[in-house]
């Protein structure tokens, strides 16, 4: 390609670029204007906006110096918490809880129902449970409508089925969970109102609610980490307290045998003072084996109990606050600046890309008529 034909090609750029250029600055005033009008809708959007306060609280799982020794890392503390060991070379049976699921614990259903029970306070003193603060802070319309369907079939064929569809689903809905739909919709709001954040490389867990009230918002996380920290400790001890369950009765079954049996030799021994018989001899001989083995098993059930006492306590997890929740002064949404900033950032996009595809626009529906 030539040197001239070069020329050429850039002052044809030169010549399109001037032309956009000029394009705009003629329609400067709808891109000011537009850009005023769409400044003013995002301070209205701003100001409309409700206002949410975030708290939040940092904690830190603490487990035993066997468990951190057999862990690495900030998973591994967490994984020794759950009873999970991440080395090799051993393994445990109680393996109850993977800390990644955690925030799975939180995000259940069953989890949701039961904090939506948990009592609130307001600053005049007044109490509510947060499923009353929800009723009164949201307008469902789903309970209010009228299905017109329903109706005709409830009072139609629904009158001479009613006794046996009762029968047959009592039957049916045996053994199964069911969630009213305005429960549903509580526990579907509720779960956007706090979240669990896992930092699995530094070992520590973050619970964060969210609120339009402030204070609202620190009782949301301290109700939320309390029902956290006891399902964790509830999943992780579970198995050892069925076990410490299992021997304490095995052993407190044990010691009244062994009291009935010590009370036999006894009176075995009383009754036959003055007699030395072989007869004699072999019995008590044999008493006194029997005495001696229930013994020995009493103090090995005893040894158990003790011992599934020791890891109970040594396996239930303690949780440090590094970060105590605060009642939060500042409001985290709306960022009202930026979103003022990105309305006027918005209409000055539009406008101008408004000038610039106005006329290819214009040129192009003409060719579609003229064709």
């Amino acid at each position: 390609m030539s040197n001239k034909e070069n020329i050429n090609y850039t002052e044809e750029d030169s010549i399109d670029l001037i032309a956009l250029v000029k394009t705009v600055w003629l329609g400067r005033k709808l891109i000011i204007m537009t850009t005023v009008i769409f400044f003013i809708i995002g301070c209205v959007v701003a100001l409309l906006s409700p206002v949410v306060y975030t708290a939040q609280t940092t904690f830190i799982p603490q487990v035993s110096e066997d468990q951190m020794s057999s862990s690495k890392g900030g998973l591994g503390s967490l994984a020794s918490l759950a009873g999970i060991n991440l080395n090799q070379g051993s393994s445990t049976n109680d393996s109850y809880l993977s800390p990644l699921l955690y925030s799975k614990i939180a995000n259940s259903d069953e989890f949701s129902l039961k904090l939506i029970e948990e009592e609130l306070i307001s600053l005049n003193g007044d109490k509510f449970t947060v499923k009353e603060y929800m009723l009164s802070d949201t307008k469902s319309d789903t309970n209010s409508s009228f299905n017109l369907i329903g109706f005709i079939k409830k009072y139609t064929i629904g009158l001479f089925l009613k006794n046996d569809n009762e029968v047959k689903n009592n039957e049916i809905i045996k053994g199964y969970n069911f969630i009213s739909q305005e429960e549903y919709n509580l526990v579907t709001n509720f779960k956007g109102k706090f979240s669990i954040v896992l930092n699995d490389k530094d070992g520590y867990i973050e619970v964060i609610a969210m609120d339009k009230d402030a204070f609202i918002s620190t009782q949301l996380v301290k109700i939320v980490t309390r029902n956290l920290q006891s399902r964790i400790i509830e999943l992780r001890t579970n198995k050892i307290k069925e076990r410490l369950e299992y021997s304490k009765n095995q052993y407190e079954l044990k010691q009244i045998e062994f009291n009935i049996l010590q009370n036999n030799v006894a009176n075995f021994k009383d009754s036959n003072k003055n007699i030395s018989t072989a007869r004699f001899m072999s019995e008590l001989q044999k008493l006194e084996s029997e005495y001696q083995l229930q013994q020995n098993i009493l103090m090995t059930l005893a040894s158990e109990f003790n011992n599934n006492k020791i890891k109970l306590n040594k396996d239930t997890p303690i949780f440090s606050v590094i970060d105590e929740v605060s009642v939060p002064n500042k409001r985290s949404e709306p960022k009202r600046s930026l979103i003022a900033i990105s309305y006027m950032f918005l209409g000055i996009v539009l406008s101008t890309l408004f000038l610039l595809a106005k006329d290819p626009l214009a040129e192009i529906m003409e060719n579609i008529k003229e064709a």
